[in-house]
């Protein structure tokens, strides 16, 4: 066997038929060896196939691709995260800005406390011009 040509050009089988086009006979490591490359075959397949779902989704799922009912639903998530994070860190012995700075900038929580900062800002400005 000392062809040239790969494994699978060697064992290659025919789509049709499960005979093998050229006339070698597969001892039982060459068959382990091609019945585990079809494993791994599928594996990696099926990976692939969830692993770009998955960026499908999360892509679909950033808040720049959000709509205002879908923002909102994950604002409502957002804020009682920041404020879980907060009570954490009033009760959190160790207290630094390095920490507060990290539950701020925590994933999209920038975006919605800018947001938050924006709707107050504005009802203070209504507040303000019909007093």
């Amino acid at each position: 066997m000392s062809d040239s040509t790969s494994f699978y050009n060697r064992y290659f089988l025919e789509k049709d038929k499960n005979i093998l086009k050229n006339k070698f006979t597969l001892d039982y490591n060459d068959y382990e060896k091609l019945k585990i490359a079809e494993q791994y075959n599928k594996l990696y397949s099926n990976i692939y196939g969830v692993n770009k779902e998955n960026n499908e989704v999360k892509e679909n799922d950033k808040i720049f691709n959000l709509n205002m009912n879908g923002f909102l639903k994950k604002s409502g998530k957002a804020y009682v995260s920041i404020i879980n994070d907060l009570t954490i860190f009033v009760n959190d012995p160790d207290k630094s800005y390095n920490k507060l700075g990290v539950i701020f900038t925590k994933d999209e929580n920038l975006i919605y406390i800018g947001f938050a900062v924006v709707v107050l800002a504005f009802f203070m400005w209504l507040i303000d011009i019909t007093s």
